[in-house]
């Protein structure tokens, strides 16, 4: 017999007094409050991330507030102060990590002169992440409280707003300074005197651990020019002030206000900005506030709701494993296992695979990895379909019998496929077996008396063949007109953040050194070699072969991966130094590039025989179900 359940110990009176701040009644607070001594004397190391989490924190303290307050918020609470988008599930695994790395981040007080005293201690005193109700509560150390709570004097007040859109984790810190400053450089500026600091104690404040004055000067205080000027409430410069020699050891800054009206205005571009972009993200995927181990024990998830009415987020687009299984969710694949016939079925799989690889390819408009085009299509299907089983069975005996067996014959399988797909996502009333939108019902409900039925023929009649308007996006001479240009093309036809995140190390060294080659080979004009195959600055011969590549698999990335994966930093020098034979390793490298792009589909076979896998490096199924892959290579 389970042991009865002790009720909960009552709260001390401490716990009693201490004010318990929500993300639903302060999260919206944007005003920080901070002593001068915290903003200008604290040496900490806090991710860029972490020190807007920080703030959103601190932000949460009400000028009333006599204690620190215990944070309760949800996970997806959390994420949102994260300045993290909730609907992206790449990111929930991270929640446990940024809160272990901020409650185990030291705070120290800058040393000053002839003093012993060095004062530690850390951001929180405890976190409490409940994995059954997936509650998260933190608790600030104590030793902050002088610093946020009732504050009288020598204190810095700032609109977090302003931070929201900067990049750079010393922006904030230089933001913060020159806030916490600008009084004493009025006062100063009023006596013709230069508020000076010094290089030793800034690359200290904002912690910085560059040896030469042109980094510093570079990475913090030009960078923090670029991010404060124009977008802020102040305006801030510098300029050498003193010398050692040839070293740079002080500046002098200006902190000019910026004028109210103007500052107010910045305000709101920031904040209908970044309502914009939230709008944009968000999706009406249901997410559970509740806590789930992954089979990692040490990493917290989110529990995340996948049905076949909510739509996908734009993230599964860098993640094709996580797109197929959504995409078997929102068919319903069980259900129509049991309707549909077996080359019908099949047909359904060769279109998830093909949505698969349509919602990472690259194009001028991208959200968290995912083709916009692509995913906005979709979810419109879902959203007024309530998933998409109703257009799969639609659709599934068209792509059998006419719309696949069409695409083998074709050149370029991959884009009319494609093309296909969208035509009939965009045209989905014609099969949803002619439901009207608004009156879509469960399968099992009596039909109206004022609804049609479904009229098969009718719509298979009315059906015009997909066929390209136009060849699919390739590489053009006009690529090659520079260098830059060269490469820019080909990481865009590569989705080349994407493949890079996919890569280890070393094999991302290599493919910064392969993309830059392969931009050479595109642009080689060299006597005797390279005759006849010049058109403006693109040799043709290679960007031909590239573009082949792209028609086959729609992008580069199959060709860029293997060549990333086989050419591994970590393992490829040494073995090529160890091999005696070898007298100019780099003139290797450079003949295998070229001969892997005159050659690409060697190159990928050999990959692919190598692995066991497909092009896309994604373990190849069972014989009999390996529908793409059989596919392609008709």
């Amino acid at each position: 017999m389970a042991p009865k359940k002790q009720p909960n110990a009552p709260r001390t009176n401490d716990e009693a007094l201490t004010p318990v701040a929500t993300y639903s009644a302060r999260g919206n607070q944007t005003i920080v409050r901070k002593s001068n001594d915290l903003i200008q004397n604290a040496m900490y190391s806090l991710t860029l991330s972490q020190q807007k989490l920080m703030l959103h924190i601190f932000a949460m303290i009400k000028p009333s507030d006599t204690e620190l307050p215990r944070y309760e918020m949800s996970i997806y609470e959390f994420l949102k102060l994260c300045g993290v988008d909730p609907h992206n599930g790449s990111m929930y695994k991270q929640v446990k990590k940024n809160i272990e790395d901020i409650a185990n981040a030291k705070v120290q007080w800058i040393r000053l002169a002839g003093t012993q005293k060095i004062t530690m201690f850390r951001w929180l005193s405890s976190a409490t992440i409940d994995e059954g109700t997936g509650k998260i509560v933190l608790t600030l150390d104590q030793s902050l409280k002088p610093h946020l709570i009732q504050l009288k004097e020598f204190y810095t007040t700032m609109n977090i707003t302003y931070t929201l859109p900067m990049k750079s984790q010393y922006s904030i810190k230089i933001y913060e300074l020159c806030k916490s400053y600008q009084n004493l450089y009025l006062e100063k500026k009023k006596k013709g005197e230069p508020l000076v600091w010094s290089i030793e104690t800034l690359k200290k404040q904002v912690d910085c651990n560059a040896s030469n004055w042109a980094h510093v000067r570079r990475t913090v205080l030009d960078k923090a020019k670029s991010e404060i000027n124009g977008k802020t409430d102040i305006l801030f410069d510098y300029a050498v002030y003193e010398k050692d020699r040839q070293r740079v050891i002080a500046i002098s800054v200006t902190i000019e206000p910026v004028d109210k009206q103007v500052a107010d205005q910045k305000l709101n571009e920031i904040t209908k900005l970044r309502s914009k972009r939230l709008r944009k993200k968000t999706t009406a995927l249901e997410v559970a506030e509740t806590g789930t181990l992954d089979d990692d024990p040490n990493i917290l998830t989110l529990d995340y709701v996948s049905v076949p009415e909510t739509t996908i987020p734009y993230s599964y687009g860098a993640t094709p494993d996580l797109m197929a299984q959504e995409l078997g969710v929102k068919a319903e694949l069980d259900k129509l296992a049991l309707v549909l016939a077996p080359e019908e079925l099949d047909a359904v799989h060769v279109i998830i695979d093909a949505m698969v690889r349509m919602a990472g390819a690259p194009s001028d408009k991208m959200i968290d990895g995912g083709n916009a085009v692509f995913f906005q299509t979709v979810n419109n299907v879902i959203d007024n379909c309530k998933g998409l089983r109703r257009w799969f069975e639609g659709v599934a005996s068209r792509y059998a019998a006419k719309v696949i067996p069409t695409a083998r014959t074709k050149r370029a399988p991959m884009p009319y496929l494609y093309k296909s797909i969208m035509n009939d996502l965009e045209d989905y009333r014609l099969y949803v077996a002619g439901i009207g939108v608004e009156e879509l019902r469960d399968e099992d409900a009596e039909p109206t008396e004022n609804q049609a039925p479904p009229v098969p023929d009718l719509l298979e009649a009315d059906f015009v063949e997909a066929e390209p308007d136009a060849a699919p996006a390739q590489l053009t001479s006009e690529d090659a007109a520079t260098k830059k240009a060269m490469i820019a093309a080909l990481e865009k036809f590569s989705d080349y953040e994407n493949l890079k995140a996919r890569l280890s190390g070393g094999q991302q060294e290599a493919l910064e050194d392969i993309v830059q080659m392969t931009a050479y080979f595109c642009r080689r004009n060299v006597k005797g070699k390279d005759d006849g195959m010049i058109e403006g600055k693109a040799n043709m011969q290679f960007v031909g072969s590239l573009n082949r590549v792209i028609a086959r698999y729609g992008d580069l990335s199959p060709l860029f991966e293997a060549l990333a994966v086989t050419m591994d930093y970590d393992t490829y020098w040494k073995e090529l130094m160890k091999n005696p034979r070898i007298k100019n390793p780099k003139l290797v490298f450079q003949t295998e590039i070229e001969k892997a792009l005159l050659m690409p589909a060697a190159v990928l076979g050999e990959f692919r025989a190598r692995r066991g896998q497909d092009p896309l490096g994604a373990p190849v199924r069972d014989k009999e179900v390996d529908w793409l892959k059989a596919f392609e290579e008709v």
